[in-house]
C-alpha cells in the first residue's frame, strides 16, 4: 500500500516538474528566440516577439517634396551608417572629370613617398590647361604636386604624379584600388579626368567618399586649404563649396562630356543632438553649386535623424517652418559688378595682407554665389604670357587669380575693354584658355569675329540668358577679325544685327558696354545713344563699366540701364568715388517683368569690397 502511494506521489511530482519545466522553457524560448504564444489550441502558434528597442531613423518630413536638382545623377547618404537618403540614377555611369584626382591623390599616398623630388618632363606638361603653373625641368616634391592638383585642379600635376611611378603602372594601381573598394562601376584611363572614359556612378563615388573619410582624411584635409605655399609657389583653392557651413572637403570637375561634377562631404545638424556626416555626389550637373546647396537646404528643412518621439517633438517645434520649395523657379536672379583688376596695388595688398591668397578679396561677396548668374568686367589679361605694350597703365594679372575668381561665384566676365591688349595677343588668348579651364564663361571676345559676335548663353531655371559685350574705348588693334582673335568693338558696322540676332536666341539679353568718361558720375550722350540702341535692338539689360565710379541708372522702354557700376576690385585710392562701387541684383521673371536692387559698397584699405549697403527691391515700371 505504501509503495503505491509513494509511486503515485512520485508520478505526481514528475508531472508537476514537467509542467514547470515547460513553462520555464517556453519563457526561455520566448526570450531567446523572440516568440510568444497567441493561440490556445492544441497546436499553439508562435510569432516574432515585438522589438521594443528604440530605433534611430532618417525621417523625411514631407515625402512629396523633392529637392530641386538639375544633375542627371546624384546620391546623398550618411557617411557613418551608409544609409541612402536621396538618389537619382545612382547606378548610371557618367564621366567624372577632375573628381578623378581624389583617386590619384589616394594612390599617390599609398605608393609614393610624398617627400620625393621629381622633375617636370615635357610629357608632364602635355595635358590641356596651365593651372598649377608648372614648368619644364622644374624640381618639385610629390606632396607639393598633390596640393597643386587638388587646390587648382592642375592636370599637369596629376600627370607628373602618375609619370613618377610609371604612367601605365599608376593607372593600373588606380583601377586596382577602385576594385579593392568594390567600386565595380568605376574605371580610370588617366590621372586628371580629362578623359571621358574616366567614369563612375553616384553610388560608387559615395562609397569612395566613405573610404576617404575613414582612411584618407589627410586627402580631404588638403582640399580644405584656401591656399598652399611651398615658399616658391602659391596654389589657390578654386572650390565653390569652401565657404559653406559644415564643408569637410571634396573635389569638383568639368569637361564637356561630364558637365559639372562634385564629390563633397558635409557635417549637418539633422537632429536635436545629432550632427551627421553626409556625402553628396552630383554628376552631369549644369550648376553643381546650386544643386548641392539646394540639397543642403532640403536636408536641413525636410530631413531629421533620430527616434520617432524625438522627430515628432522636433517637427512640432518647427511645424510653422515652410518646407523648402523645391519646385523649379519661374525666374532667374542675376548679379553684376564693375571693374575687377587684381594687379598693381591690389596684387601688392594681397601679398602683404593675405599671403598671396587672391580669394581673400572676395571674402565679403557671398552675394555672387547666391545669384543664379554673376557677371563682372575683367580689366586686363590674366596670364604669364605676352610682352608689355607699355600703355599709360598696363595691367597683367597673375593667372592664379582665375581660380580665385571661379571660387567667388562669378559665372561670366566681359573681356571687351581697353586693357585686354596691354600684354599683346598671346596674353589675351592665354586668358581665354585659362578662363575656360577654370569654368568661367566670357563674352565680348573670341578666336575670331564670328565667335566674338555670338552671345554667351547660360540657361537657368528653364530660362536662357544671353550675354554680349562691346568696348567703345578700343583698343582698335584688338578688334576680332575673320581670321584673328580679339574683342568686340562698339563701332562694329553690324552692331544692330549682332544684338538683334542674339536677342532671338534667348529669353533675355544682357549687353555690357565699356564706355563713358573716366571719373564722371553722370552718363554722357554717347553712352545713352549706345544703350538705347541696344535695348531697341532687343536687349533687356545694359550694364556699363570703364568710368571707375558709379553713374546713374535709367529705365528705358522695356529695359534697364546701369551706365557704370564703378570699381569692383581696384586700387584707385585717390578719391572716395573710386573706392566705392555698386552691385546690381536683378530678378527677371518668365513673364518678362523685372525688379532690381542697387547695393552700394566701399573698398577698404586693402581694396576689398566691404560694408555692403543692400538696396530695396524696386519693381520696374516700363514706359
Amino acid at each position: 500500500m505504501r509503495r503505491k502511494v509513494k509511486h503515485h506521489f512520485s508520478y505526481t511530482v514528475l508531472i508537476l516538474v514537467t509542467i514547470v519545466t515547460g513553462i520555464i522553457l517556453m519563457s526561455v524560448t520566448k526570450d531567446i528566440y523572440g516568440y510568444e504564444q497567441i493561440d490556445q489550441s492544441s497546436n499553439p502558434i508562435l510569432i516574432a516577439k515585438k522589438d521594443t528597442t528604440p530605433k534611430i531613423f532618417y525621417f523625411i518630413k514631407d515625402p512629396t517634396q523633392k529637392p530641386n536638382v538639375a544633375a542627371e545623377a546624384y546620391y546623398v547618404g550618411d557617411l557613418d551608417t551608409g544609409e541612402m537618403i536621396l538618389e537619382k540614377n545612382q547606378d548610371t555611369k557618367f564621366p567624372i572629370a577632375s573628381v578623378s584626382k581624389l583617386m590619384t591623390a589616394t594612390v599617390s599616398t599609398d605608393i609614393q613617398n610624398q617627400n620625393d623630388i621629381t622633375q617636370i618632363s615635357k610629357d608632364a606638361l602635355e595635358p590641356y590647361g596651365k593651372n598649377g603653373e608648372l614648368y619644364l625641368n622644374q624640381k618639385i616634391s610629390i606632396g607639393d604636386l598633390r596640393y597643386a592638383m587638388l587646390l587648382e585642379s592642375s592636370n599637369d600635376a596629376a600627370q607628373a604624379i602618375a609619370i613618377n611611378s610609371g604612367f601605365s603602372n599608376f593607372i593600373k594601381k588606380m583601377n586596382e584600388k577602385a576594385q579593392s573598394l568594390a567600386l565595380n562601376s568605376t574605371y580610370f584611363e588617366d590621372p586628371s579626368g580629362l578623359s571621358a572614359n574616366n567614369q563612375s556612378t553616384a553610388s560608387d563615388l559615395f562609397k569612395f567618399s566613405q573610404y576617404l573619410k575613414t582612411s584618407k582624411p589627410d586627402v580631404l584635409k588638403m582640399t580644405l586649404n584656401k591656399s598652399y605655399s611651398n615658399k616658391k609657389q602659391v596654389w589657390f583653392n578654386g572650390s565653390q563649396f569652401l565657404g559653406l557651413d559644415g564643408y569637410q572637403g571634396g573635389k569638383r570637375g568639368y569637361i564637356d562630356a561630364s558637365k559639372q561634377t562634385a564629390l563633397s562631404l558635409f557635417t549637418l545638424p539633422l537632429g536635436q543632438d545629432n550632427i551627421r556626416n553626409i556625402g553628396i555626389v552630383v554628376l552631369r550637373s549644369p550648376d553643381r553649386y546650386k544643386d548641392v546647396t539646394n540639397i543642403l537646404s532640403y536636408l536641413k528643412k525636410n530631413v531629421y535623424y533620430g527616434g520617432q518621439a524625438d522627430a515628432d517633438l522636433a517637427w512640432v517645434k518647427t511645424k510653422e517652418n515652410k518646407v523648402v520649395d523645391e519646385q523649379i523657379k519661374d525666374y532667374v536672379t542675376l548679379a553684376f559688378g564693375g571693374d575687377i583688376m587684381l594687379d598693381r596695388g591690389v596684387k601688392n595688398s594681397v601679398m602683404k595682407n593675405f599671403q598671396g591668397d587672391y580669394s581673400a578679396m572676395f571674402n565679403n561677396l557671398d552675394i555672387l554665389k547666391k545669384a543664379d548668374i554673376s557677371f563682372a568686367n575683367l580689366e586686363g589679361p590674366a596670364s604669364d604670357q605676352g610682352k608689355d605694350k607699355h600703355n599709360l597703365y598696363s595691367f597683367r594679372m597673375d593667372p592664379s587669380v582665375l581660380s580665385a575668381i571661379s571660387g567667388s561665384g562669378i559665372s561670366i566676365v566681359s573681356l571687351a575693354n581697353n586693357h585686354m591688349g596691354d600684354w599683346g595677343m598671346s596674353a589675351f588668348t592665354d586668358t581665354m584658355a585659362g578662363l575656360k579651364e577654370n569654368e568661367i564663361s566670357y563674352t565680348g571676345a573670341g578666336a575670331n569675329a564670328s565667335e566674338a559676335e555670338k552671345p554667351t548663353i547660360i540657361e537657368k531655371n528653364g530660362m536662357k540668358i544671353g550675354y554680349l559685350a562691346f568696348s567703345d574705348v578700343g583698343p582698335e588693334g584688338m578688334n576680332a577679325t575673320y581670321n584673328s582673335s580679339g574683342i568686340l568693338l562698339a563701332n562694329n558696322p553690324r552692331f544692330d544685327e549682332i544684338i538683334s540676332d542674339a536677342s532671338k536666341q534667348v529669353d533675355d539679353l544682357v549687353v555690357s558696354f565699356h564706355f563713358g568718361e573716366e571719373y564722371k558720375t553722370k552718363h554722357n550722350a554717347r553712352q545713352a545713344y549706345l544703350a538705347h540702341k541696344a535695348i531697341d535692338d532687343g536687349a533687356k539689360l545694359v550694364i556699363g563699366s570703364h568710368p571707375h565710379v558709379v553713374e546713374d541708372t535709367e529705365t528705358y522702354k522695356k529695359g534697364f540701364i546701369a551706365y557704370s557700376l564703378g570699381n569692383f576690385i581696384f586700387d584707385q585710392k585717390f578719391s572716395t568715388n573710386t573706392m566705392a562701387g555698386m552691385i546690381l541684383e536683378v530678378k527677371i521673371n518668365k513673364d518678362g517683368t523685372m525688379s532690381v536692387n542697387k547695393d552700394d559698397f566701399k573698398l577698404n584699405s586693402a581694396f576689398q569690397p566691404e560694408k555692403i549697403i543692400f538696396g530695396k527691391e524696386e519693381k520696374l515700371k516700363f514706359k
